[in-house]
């Protein structure tokens, strides 16, 4: 007996892509009777949510309001979750899946009941050959970012282990398959955090509690992914990128890593200076600094307390110390700080 998978589908003025994205989960190899499209919109201005209303056989959820990221896919996975779903799995806006991407993702699921997450690999829509993500990397310092991004894909040079289940740090929201029960356990998106690191952190989570992230290589989407330099996202990450660590790791931890990361701030000054972006910096310490975000720590502490069964030795275990294959690479990253941070990285991780 297969098991019961929600598909929440969210949308953002992305009309364009709709034909094509519901053409694909319509040729899904998956029985139809265990299977439920979710579509979410998030207040699109594009005719997007017009389009969803006159689709047959789905479950639509307008939103009169941008929810963002996470709290959009959130109405969707509540939806599942009392619909008594056995997995849920959330598709980009901008993403569409093979046709086995369903049925190979819940396969890797159920062959490991320890199993949090999977990963399906996602390639570029345009590029089918070239990697967008086989996977979700965290810096010590907090960055999230894709593995193998923009790598062309060649069968086994980028997987470890059996080749069919890897174990990551983190599944990227684009396109992943959580299962309900881990969901019901360490809770949803986190919606303080509104846009980007929220599937980081959720993942942070899945591991806090026992369970594991992993990469289906078998598992496919195409994702119409391009790295955007608006201002507002440095913003964002930065910011997100403190909290989830002042929420997860033990003030130990934090206490050896506090020099690296005052260091690091340092460079991020300069980065955004040159950038255009300290403005943005500069409101990320007003952000930080003020009593709503340590009331938002201290309740995150807290429930990250109630279901940690590791340690963070074992959170970072997955970690890395390097930046690779990303919009964000410079000669001055990889030949200067990836190595020095390389070196720290190695001394620092045996006191954690």
């Amino acid at each position: 007996m297969l098991p019961r998978v929600a598909i929440v589908y969210l949308s953002y003025n992305g009309k364009k892509y709709l034909d094509e994205v519901f053409s694909s989960l319509r040729q899904l190899n998956y029985p139809e009777a265990k299977l439920e499209i979710i579509a979410v919109d998030n207040d699109s201005k594009d005719g997007s949510a017009e389009w969803l209303r006159t689709q047959e056989g789905i479950t639509f959820f307008p939103s009169e309001t941008n929810l963002g990221f996470a709290e959009g896919n959130n109405l969707g996975m509540n939806h599942a979750l009392l619909g008594g779903f056995d997995y849920v799995y959330l598709l980009n806006g901008d993403a569409k899946l093979h046709p086995d991407a369903i049925m190979e993702a819940v396969k890797v699921a159920e062959s490991d009941a320890s199993v949090g997450s999977v990963q399906s690999r996602i390639m570029l829509w345009h590029q089918p050959e070239i990697i967008n993500a086989t996977g979700g990397m965290v810096h010590f310092l907090g960055f999230g970012f894709v593995k193998d991004n923009g790598q062309r894909w060649v069968d086994g040079e980028h997987v470890s282990g059996d080749g069919s289940a890897q174990e990551i740090a983190y599944s990227s929201g684009a396109a992943v398959l959580y299962r309900a029960s881990v969901l019901r356990k360490v809770g949803l998106l986190d919606p303080f955090l509104f846009l980007y690191h929220e599937d980081l952190e959720l993942g942070w989570r899945i591991r806090l509690s026992g369970f594991k992230n992993v990469l289906a290589t078998e598992s496919i989407a195409y994702h119409d992914y391009e790295f955007s330099r608006s201002i507002q996202k440095f913003y964002w990450m930065e910011r997100n990128r403190v909290l989830v660590h002042f929420s997860h790791l033990s003030w130990r931890s934090l206490l050896i890593l506090a020099p690296l990361m005052t260091l690091a701030e340092l460079g991020l000054l300069l980065f955004a200076l040159k950038g255009g972006w300290f403005k943005e910096k500069f409101l990320v310490y007003i952000s930080l600094l003020s009593p709503r975000s340590w009331k938002y720590v201290a309740k995150k502490r807290r429930e990250s307390r109630a279901i940690r069964s590791v340690t963070d030795k074992d959170i970072v275990s997955l970690w890395t110390a390097k930046i690779e294959h990303q919009a964000t690479s410079s000669p001055l990253v990889d030949k200067v700080a990836n190595p020095v941070m390389g070196l720290l990285w190695s001394l620092l991780r045996r006191f954690l």
